[in-house]
């Protein structure tokens, strides 16, 4: 009669303890709880992960510190000074262009220092546009505008690669930019922004159209913004690289990404920085508006190809489903092949599979990730492989164990180059992983003890002399 995967009785005077402990059952929840602790080196790989990608964070800022900060742009803006009565403070009145046209060139790079890297960028930035004083402006509350002190005001989060004989073109005279005001009373606040003085003798007459132009060079790490405040915004960016990350209120109006770089263009017409053409602060520029908020300014982020860091630590994640189903393949390979494995021998097959997360950030760091998991995974695919050989002394279990294996380090980089549908193959992975082992363990009764369960392993036959 032949056996099934239930097995035959138990040989007689086998004791209840021996039964129970003889139960495939059994033997399932010892190795549940093996897998539970073999989270604790998985806890630490994940700590030696997340320190490394923290000082790839502090290497960034460094490169910010060193190199400029993420960009951030706005204006110009003609700020009109103004005070309601001597004994009070000086208040500021804002008035945006009504046409604005701005165009920047990035020129990135990747600067490393040791394993990491930042990308870090210098841009040619320019402005032009048009100053429309309307009918009506005036100062609150009746007071008078101070028009031979008002100045144009530049702000940007870093100025240190702008020329000093950098200047603009105010209807159609160059002005130079200065430095904050020496009467602005604190009003500053600390931010670096660059401010041109036309030399207005009285208020322009309402109506007039005064042209404007610039030209600034600035440096800047990761990416770079511009707050579009104007009654009517044109905004071009352009760069050499093919990751882009458009970011901000409003995505690009047009847009052309290619393997060797990318092209944009926004028009806005609404001042979604400041939400008006004319506003009144005690600053002398913006007063807590778009400096303070980059989601309403708009730009790029200059994102890796392969975010390196970001795809380890997703691929640390997956270690758990690793050992689950190495294990329930030992474990299957004990159940239909009669097939002993020590629970010792386990343990060193998930040291194996939790070395994978350690030698992916560490050859990812000098190779890159793709490189770094192909060299990872071969290890480990190799490693754990000939073990399993060694183990369970036939061929046939080794090569299922090694293709089983294999098709999980394809299956994970598969889901961790996928974005959108990252979640759905990862579903369907795991739902046709339980059904190849439902229909392998259906005659299986998990309460009866095999005879044969646990038994030594038997060698290969070798052919007759």
């Amino acid at each position: 009669m032949s056996e099934t995967l239930s097995g035959a009785t138990p040989p007689p005077g086998t004791s209840a303890i021996a039964r129970l402990v003889a139960a495939p059952a059994a033997k399932a929840v010892s190795i549940g709880g093996l897998l539970l602790m073999m989270l604790i080196p998985l806890h630490y790989v994940s700590g030696v992960i997340e320190e490394r990608e923290a000082r790839q964070a502090e290497v960034v800022g460094e490169f910010q510190g060193s190199w400029g900060p993420a960009q951030s742009v706005i204006g110009p803006i003609l700020v009109v000074p103004y005070s309601t009565s001597p004994d009070r403070p000086r208040r500021y009145l804002h008035i945006a262009p009504s046409e604005l046209k701005a165009t920047a060139r990035l020129d990135p790079e990747l600067r490393k220092r040791g394993l990491f890297h930042s990308v870090v960028y210098t841009a040619d930035f320019r402005l032009s546009g048009r100053f429309a004083m309307p009918a009506d402006i005036a100062a609150p509350d009746g007071a008078a505008l101070l028009w031979p002190e008002a100045f144009v005001a530049l702000m940007a989060s870093d100025l240190r690669a702008l020329k000093s004989n950098a200047s603009m073109t105010w209807s159609g005279r160059p002005l130079s930019w200065g430095d904050c005001p020496q009467d602005a009373d604190g009003s500053c606040g600390g931010a670096l922004f660059v401010l041109a003085r036309p030399g207005l003798v009285g208020p322009p007459t309402p109506g007039d159209s005064i042209p404007f132009e610039t030209q600034l060079a600035l440096r800047g790490t990761g990416a770079f913004r511009f707050a579009p405040i104007g009654q009517e915004v044109d905004f071009g960016l352009s760069a050499p690289w093919p990751t882009p990350g458009f970011v901000g209120a409003i995505l690009p109006s047009s847009s052309n990404v290619t393997g060797s770089g990318f092209e944009a263009a926004w028009h806005v017409s609404s001042n979604i920085a400041t939400g008006r053409a004319v506003w009144s602060s005690f600053n002398a520029l913006l007063g807590g508006h778009a400096w303070q908020r980059p989601q309403d300014q708009i730009g790029v982020e200059l994102l890796e190809a392969v975010p390196t860091y970001r795809m380890v630590d997703r691929a640390s994640k997956y270690a758990v489903l690793f050992l689950a189903l190495s294990f329930l393949t030992y474990f299957l390979f004990e159940l239909v092949s009669r097939t002993r494995i020590h629970f010792v021998q386990y343990g060193l097959l998930g040291s194996s599979i939790v070395l994978f997360s350690l030698l992916l950030i560490s050859l990812s760091e000098p190779l890159g990730f793709d490189l770094g998991y192909v060299i990872g995974s071969g290890l480990i695919l190799l490693q754990a492989s000939l073990y399993t050989a060694a183990v369970t002394r036939r061929l046939r279990l080794a090569l299922v164990f090694a293709s089983m294996l294999a098709a999980l380090f394809g299956f994970l980089y598969i889901v961790l180059t996928l974005e959108t549908y990252a979640l759905l193959a990862g579903s369907l992975a795991l739902f046709v992983a339980l059904s190849l082992v439902m229909v392998v363990t259906r005659h299986l009764d998990w309460s009866s003890a095999r005879p044969d369960f646990g038994a030594p392993a038997r060698d290969i036959e070798a052919p007759p002399a």
